[in-house]
This record gives C-alpha cells, structure tokens and sequence, in this order.
C-alpha cells in the first residue's frame, strides 16, 4: 500500500491513524500542501486532495472513504459495523463531524496556527472561539461520556482525532466541555495515535 499524504493534512494523519490501529504497513510518499499540485499527483488523484490510498490496483481518495474502505478490507466491524442501523451511527456522526464540528474548528486553527496564508494571529483566534461556542456545546451533548464518540472506539474516532489534537496547538479550552475534552484525551492517548506521527 502507498499513502500519498503530507505530515501536515489532519486528513491525511487520520488514515495514518487507522493504519497504524489495524497494523498495516504502507509506503508514505510527501505530496506539497501548496496549490496546484504538482503534476504527478494529478495523475494519481485529478482532483488533487490529500490523502489518496494506492492498494494494488484500487486508487481511492477522500479520507473518510479510505477510513470506511480500510476497516472492511480488514473485516473489523468493531470499528465499522456491519449490521445496519450501528453502521448508520457512525456515519452519521462522521457526517455530523465533517459538515458541523470540523468547520468550526477550523476557524480557529486558521487564526492561530496561520493557515491559509495568514500569520498567526492568537487575539483573532480567541474570538473566533466564541463564534463557535455553540457548536462546541451541541457536541458536547453528542459525544457519549465514556471517551469515545458513539460510547465505543470507531472510524468515527479515528477522523476527529487529529482535530481534537490540534486544540491543544491551538490553545482552545475545551475545559467547559467535559464531554469533548474526555473525547479528545482518550482517542489521542491511543498507541496508535503516536504512531501516526501527529505534528500538528
């Protein structure tokens, strides 16, 4: 298997996460966050996110297809289940993550961590934390209490992970939210996820 990724992309460390989980080896190759990617990597992936997955002759892109791809592949339906409405669970909360939480976190990283071209700027950031206090409360009532999303480790888990981890780069107080900040300390304490190689 190849992961074309770059240590930087919270996309790309979340396969690296679950690859590290399920014990598979893989060759990783850097593809640069600057834009347009280069050439040889359009031809791998034309629409040019990151990460792609290369398993034999399967090119598949998107990381949260590659998560749910990856699972199957290795038959563990504790992490993806097989019986219906539980698999329907986890995608939706790998839904809710992606189109809800996720966002709003991003206003923040972007702010203090400087992406997007920006400077650092952490008094931006502190302000965007209370435009996104909302979002932050509604998934606190989400997230099950014991640690993990849905009450049990899952692909779920596995996607949020590096955003979580990135609060503590960003310095987000998750402090009143107990729920996210049990969450966020319990997938990111993971073996696992020290093996995937979390830079920010």
């Amino acid at each position: 298997m190849i992961l074309f990724d770059n240590p930087i992309s919270s996309n790309a460390l979340k396969v690296r996460f679950l690859l590290a989980e399920l014990g598979l080896s893989y060759e990783r190759r850097e593809v640069p966050l600057a834009r347009p990617r280069p050439a040889w990597y359009l031809d791998v992936n034309p629409v040019g996110g990151i990460p792609t997955l290369q398993d034999g002759d399967l090119v598949l892109s998107e990381s949260n297809a590659i998560l749910r791809y990856l699972a199957n592949r290795e038959g563990r339906s504790d992490l993806y289940p097989r019986e219906a409405p539980a698999r329907a669970a986890v995608d939706e909360f790998l839904d809710r993550f992606s189109m809800t939480l996720r966002p709003a976190l991003y206003r923040v990283e972007e702010h203090a961590l400087g992406f997007g071209g920006r400077e650092p700027d952490p008094g931006a950031a502190r302000r965007e934390e209370g435009q996104i206090f909302d979002t932050l409360w509604l998934f606190d009532r989400l997230v099950e209490s014991e640690g993990y999303a849905l009450g049990w480790f899952t692909i779920a888990d596995v996607a949020a992970a590096p955003v979580l981890f990135r609060t503590t780069r960003t310095g987000l107080d998750l402090s009143p939210f107990p729920n996210l900040l049990r969450w966020r300390d319990t997938v990111t304490s993971r073996p696992a996820f020290a093996w995937a190689d979390p830079v920010q």
